[in-house]
């Protein structure tokens, strides 16, 4: 049970803001059983009483049915109308509950990214963000409601039937007490391992889903489509065969209910039977305890299925916590300390590994970058080029030396300030699924129409977008799925051109570029850049004798224009030999 609060504790903490709701939910759920017991115990009592004053002229001249059918109608009434209160209201409550948890979950999650959340598949994020909250759904609308109305009624129906036969109640209160403790006990200790293998495979199920449509093309050309189907058969197959086993469970909780329900009934018929024929006990009013006793199940029938599926539940905030409760891996400032006065680069040196115990990406590295100048860093795959780049935004913090921008630490910059001095071109470039004027937004909200053709211009695009049906309106599809590689790659730069900071990082910008487009982009940028820091991040010496060629140019003094070759994240002793252009 220790584990159980502990494992749920924080998100029922959450609920809080919703409490009002909960409470007029849970209310009217409780008026509902009431009026429930109402209806069935006083027409248990009116039909009863009605046939024994019948059996005498007298007694039945006497017998008024007036108050009584009042009261049914009152209860018909108040069943009916409690009843779809408390799911309008409940359901309410709910849904606001899960929107504040997605809403939390996200503004935790949303520091950790693209660091220490880059751990974590994809599909297997996008299973936590729904479907595990999703699942909490379970702690209020099928446990805390359903468990506070079954408390509530398990000590008030006793309570009535206690001035009647104290024997009675206390068979009342035996049978409702077991099937609303004991059959949840058993349900949930039954479901419980099953519930936690439910949520895994679940999640395993739905991130080999994502995986497998994000990676169709390469299955089909691969022929791997078959092995993988076969996979997600096996992954199913047992998701169906634990949803089977808990149909079982679900099955004997039910007939365990019912049971009860019959047993109890039958030991209030046989206690009351025995106080009628003590005649301390009215006939009608047996009539009316054991269709009361009947009714009160009605409020407890819930309670198992919801304590069975508490493993899943319990799982669900299991793997919730593991997120977030992850550390980010950088703390930005609320405000900028001092902000920069120019916007000259300094990398101090530099040292950085993404794991304890892996090799260094970057081993020591220092440069200085002044305001306006550029450098071009050439290596193979895995030097540790766009380490360089990831550090200066702050995706990850150096482990040793500094970064430094116009004389301050980037440490002491806001994001949002930091942010603003950097525009990135990266290597992996993420369009939405939104129309190529939203995705260039993303950049300036306030662009204009002019502002975003000229940056299409720029990046070699605008023609092709002009030719399209719908031109800046047109849907790209996710991920950019109707452009084809080299257009999302120029899209990704124009929309860069819109950021416009003062700092710029080009890594790889051209990768996936005829040389004819390549040229004439790469043309562009250096021309809008100048007079702004560059650094240039590629693995090909035609970029680098651009960069140089434009600097010249552009009247960039040559030691403000520089190519160093990274290896193994060092800087070796000089420029490649062969940068003549």
């Amino acid at each position: 049970m220790g584990r159980l609060i502990r494992d749920l504790g924080p998100f029922v903490r959450r609920f809080r803001p919703q409490w009002r709701w909960m409470a007029l939910g849970t209310g009217l759920g409780l008026v509902t059983v009431a009026a429930s017991i109402g209806l069935m115990s006083l027409s248990g009592w009116f039909i009863s009483a009605a046939a024994f004053a019948g059996l005498s002229r007298e007694t039945a001249h006497l017998f008024n049915f007036f108050y009584s059918s009042v009261g049914v109608r009152i209860f018909a009434f108040a069943r009916t109308l409690g009843r779809y209160g408390d799911r309008v209201i409940s359901h309410d409550a709910t849904f606001r509950i899960l929107e504040n948890l997605r809403v939390w979950f996200y503004d935790r999650i949303e520091p950790l990214g693209p660091g220490p959340l880059g751990g974590f598949r994809s599909g297997d994020l996008l299973n936590r963000i729904i479907s595990d909250i999703d699942a909490l759904d379970n702690l209020y609308l099928r446990v805390i409601q359903p468990t506070v109305v079954a408390l509530i009624l398990l000590l008030a129906l006793p309570a009535f039937l206690f001035p009647f036969d104290p024997w009675v109640s206390l068979a009342a209160f035996a049978g409702i007490l077991a099937a609303a403790v004991g059959v949840p006990l058993i349900s949930g200790r039954m479901g419980a391992p099953i519930g936690r293998e439910m949520a895994v495979r679940t999640a395993a199920l739905r991130t080999r889903i994502v995986d497998g449509l994000q990676g169709a093309p390469e299955l089909v050309v691969f022929g791997a489509s078959g092995r993988y189907l076969d996979g997600f058969r096996q992954e199913n197959a047992e998701l169906i065969e634990d949803q089977h086993r808990m149909s079982r469970i679900q099955g004997t909780a039910v007939a365990l209910t019912t049971l009860l329900s019959g047993l109890t009934v039958g030991a209030v018929l046989w206690l009351g039977a025995a106080a009628v024929a003590r005649q301390s006990m009215d006939g009608a009013v047996l009539a009316m305890a054991a269709m009361a006793v009947l009714a009160a199940f009605e409020g407890v029938v819930p309670l198992p299925a919801a304590y069975q599926f508490m493993g899943r539940t319990r799982e669900a905030a299991v793997r919730l916590t593991e997120i977030v409760q992850t550390e980010a891996a950088v703390v930005f400032p609320e405000t900028t300390t001092r902000p920069p006065h120019t916007h000259d680069l300094v990398f101090e040196n530099v040292a950085f590994r993404y794991a304890p115990g892996a090799p260094r990406a970057l081993d020591r590295v220092s440069f200085h970058i002044p305001q306006g100048g550029r450098l071009a860093v050439l290596g193979e795959t895995g030097a540790g080029k766009s380490t360089l780049a990831n550090l200066l935004v702050r995706f990850w913090d150096p482990d040793e030396g500094r970064i430094l921008i116009g004389g301050e630490e980037i440490r002491s910059f806001s994001e949002a300030d930091l942010r603003r001095m950097i525009t990135v071109v990266s290597q992996q470039v993420h369009l939405f699924n939104a129309s190529i004027r939203d995705n260039l937004k993303l950049a300036r909200s306030d662009a204009s129409e002019a502002d975003m053709k000229a940056a299409l211009s720029a990046a070699n695009l605008l023609e092709e977008v002009e030719r399209l049906p719908d031109g800046l309106d047109t849907w790209i599809g996710e991920g950019g799925r109707e452009l084809s590689g080299g257009q999302a790659r120029r899209l990704s730069v124009a929309r860069a051109l819109l950021h416009d900071a003062p700092i710029w990082v080009l890594d790889e910008p051209t990768e996936g570029l005829d040389t004819v487009t390549e040229a004439a982009m790469m043309g562009a940028l250096y021309r809008h850049t100048r007079g702004r820091t560059l650094i240039l991040i590629t693995h090909r010496l035609p970029p680098c004798r651009m960069m140089l060629a434009d600097a010249a140019q552009g009247g960039v003094a040559a030691p403000t224009a520089a190519v160093a070759v990274l290896d193994r994240g060092r800087f070796t002793a000089g420029p490649p030999p062969d940068l003549s252009f």
